[in-house]
């Protein structure tokens, strides 16, 4: 469902071991054949993380958090139901309370209706709206690690655009050079070829001139000696 590296931010962001009972539940309805369910159920909160690993492979982040929220939504609805029932169950006690007609009245401590039980009062049950509290609490941690995260890897993500950016200006200027290289060979290389074409142009001195002007002054002393 999601990747390696999104699964790892949601499994941080969603980090919550006071709600593992319910990631259990979810995880028990979208998977029911899970092989864990049962050494999970033993201690939810142990295995809070497991389970939420499992979880973010068959349920979206969105969904969790969903299921949470409508669980502790369903206990402080059941929480008020038990305040309510509460003050139905005093009023036997009042009952008792109310003296007959015509019966006179006692110090207090002293006459026979001190024995009379007296309505207990019920102490609110917060458990569920303090569980709320901290779910809320916890997920807008989340988010706003989350939110780093992402930031995070934004900074990342333009460093390495940077890092890819410089290296391909890297190889481009060693293109160049490589390229300046060749074309100064090429020039090179043509440099001699005119060389070698001027060479061949200039003239060689022949031998003949030499012999000639030998035999020209044997011939003179020959004429001379006559």
């Amino acid at each position: 469902m999601y990747s390696f590296k999104e699964k790892k931010t949601h499994f941080v962001a969603l980090r919550n071991p006071d709600v593992a009972q319910y990631d259990l539940e979810l995880l028990a309805k979208e998977v029911p054949g899970f092989p864990q369910l049962a050494t999970f159920s033993r201690n939810p909160k142990r295995y809070a993380d497991d389970i939420l690993y499992a979880l973010l492979d068959c349920a979206t982040r969105e969904k969790i958090r969903e299921y949470r929220r409508a669980m502790i939504a369903k206990e402080a609805e059941d929480a008020g139901e038990k305040k309510t029932e509460a003050p139905a169950a005093e009023k036997p006690a009042e009952k008792k309370q109310q003296m007959p007609k015509g019966e006179t009245t006692h110090a207090e401590g002293t006459g026979p209706h001190d024995d009379i039980e007296k309505p207990e009062t019920v102490p609110a049950d917060n458990s569920a709206e303090e569980l709320k509290q901290a779910l809320d609490e916890a997920e807008a941690r989340a988010e706003e690690a989350e939110q780093r995260a992402d930031e995070a890897e934004e900074a990342r993500d333009e460093a390495e655009a940077r890092a890819e950016e410089a290296e391909q200006r890297a190889d481009e200027a060693e293109e160049a050079r490589d390229e300046a290289e060749a074309r100064a060979q090429e020039t090179e290389q043509a440099l001699e070829e005119e060389k070698k074409k001027e060479l061949a142009k200039v003239p060689v001195k022949s031998k003949s001139k030499r012999n000639t002007r030998k035999s020209t002054g044997t011939t003179s002393s020959t004429r001379k000696s006559k």
